[in-house]
């Protein structure tokens, strides 16, 4: 039977997890999401929702006519929240103008272009000679926006997440959910995934709880998994009601609460990405995503590398050979110079012998 140590007994690492804690809050942490989806489905509203802040004040909403001819853009924007002495620098990317054009078979395009560049960035950084202050702007999260109007997932829908899943971490989410009943969420939800599955596209998946979890935790994850895709309702409104100030909005027949589990999964939705996935996100993107970008890069370069090595082998073949032929040409024409020097000089002998006789004959 082991005996409890005494104090003088303890070597002391057992500190590491606070030496590791105050680190982590001096140095501070990012985090990067991006929100793709139709205009109109309250991307914008659900984001500022979720941070308490008002990140998109200074946009302008372009015209009907703007639309219809409008590419997809990246929008970055950055913002710095503190709370309870953490600091999060928080950076949201927009793809305004995705899908609003009549013609949408290149707006997947842009989106994987940008993550694409954030990752050849990380690994430029990450190769180069000064690693100390490297800047993580990969992608970690994407809220994919489903309209609720349609009977499931659209083909731009489908196009995008085959083409992003294997690049970054979708988690699909069902935009104003206030439009539908509790029974039409829940059908939705279950042709969403039932399409999900059926095209093999890769959404965000949870990771499954440690044994010596507490029952708590438990329950809370298999409510969050059983929530995908996350019906959500966005609002910056305060109502009051019954001297409770609440988020929501306000209909001839009732209000909705943006904060109540019962009306959508706004809660779940922001205790999964803030309060209790977040770090996972940021590790399946370097764990995953990033290693496979890296193998890949890392491949291609090699294929290069060793195309260059056998075309240089070949020139140098090529002049190798030239080289010879120079030499074998030369040499025939050393040849053919000293044979014509051997018949000039028979020549000039069978001269010398006739003339020789032709003065014999005239003595």
């Amino acid at each position: 039977m082991n005996k409890p140590k005494t104090e003088d007994e303890y070597v002391g690492f057992a500190s590491l997890p606070e030496q590791v804690h105050r680190k982590a809050v001096k140095k501070g942490f990012n985090f990067t999401l991006m929100v793709v989806g139709e205009s109109g489905l309250g991307k914008s509203t659900l984001i500022n929702s979720l941070f308490l802040t008002d990140i998109y004040k200074d946009r302008q909403i372009p015209s009907v006519e703007d639309r219809m001819t409008k590419t997809v853009e990246i929008e970055k924007r950055q913002i710095d929240i503190e709370e309870r002495g953490v600091r999060l620098r928080l950076t949201v990317v927009d793809t305004p103008g995705y899908s609003d054009a009549l013609n949408t078979q290149d707006c997947c395009k842009a989106v994987e272009n940008f993550v694409d560049e954030q990752f050849a960035q990380y690994f430029k950084d990450e190769s180069g000679v000064n690693r100390r202050n490297i800047q993580d702007s990969r992608v970690h999260c994407c809220l994919y926006f489903i309209s609720p109007c349609g009977h499931g997932l659209k083909q731009v829908d489908v196009e995008f997440m085959k083409q992003l899943h294997e690049k970054v971490n979708i988690v699909p989410i069902i935009a104003k959910a206030d439009t539908l009943t509790a029974a039409e969420v829940c059908k939705l939800k279950n042709r969403v995934l039932q399409e999900i599955d059926e095209h093999g596209i890769k959404i965000y998946e949870f990771p499954d709880c440690d044994s010596d979890e507490d029952e708590d935790f438990k329950q809370q994850d298999k409510e969050l998994k059983l929530a995908i895709p996350f019906s959500v309702i966005g609002s910056n409104t305060v109502l009051e009601v019954n001297g409770k100030k609440i988020r929501g909005r306000l209909y001839p027949w009732g209000i909705v609460e943006v904060d109540n589990p019962k009306h959508c999964d706004f809660l779940k939705l922001r205790q999964m990405l803030i309060s209790t996935h977040m770090q996972d996100l940021k590790d399946v993107t370097q764990d995953v995503h990033y290693e496979n970008y890296r193998a890949q890069h890392i491949s291609e370069e090699n294929k290069r590398d060793l195309q260059r090595e056998r075309k240089l082998k070949r020139e140098s073949c090529t002049s190798l050979d030239g080289v010879v032929d120079a030499d074998r040409l030369l040499q025939q024409k050393d040849e053919e110079i000293r044979r014509m020097q051997e018949m000039l000089k028979q020549m000039q002998e069978q001269l010398h012998v006739s003339g020789g006789r032709a003065n014999g004959t005239a003595c």
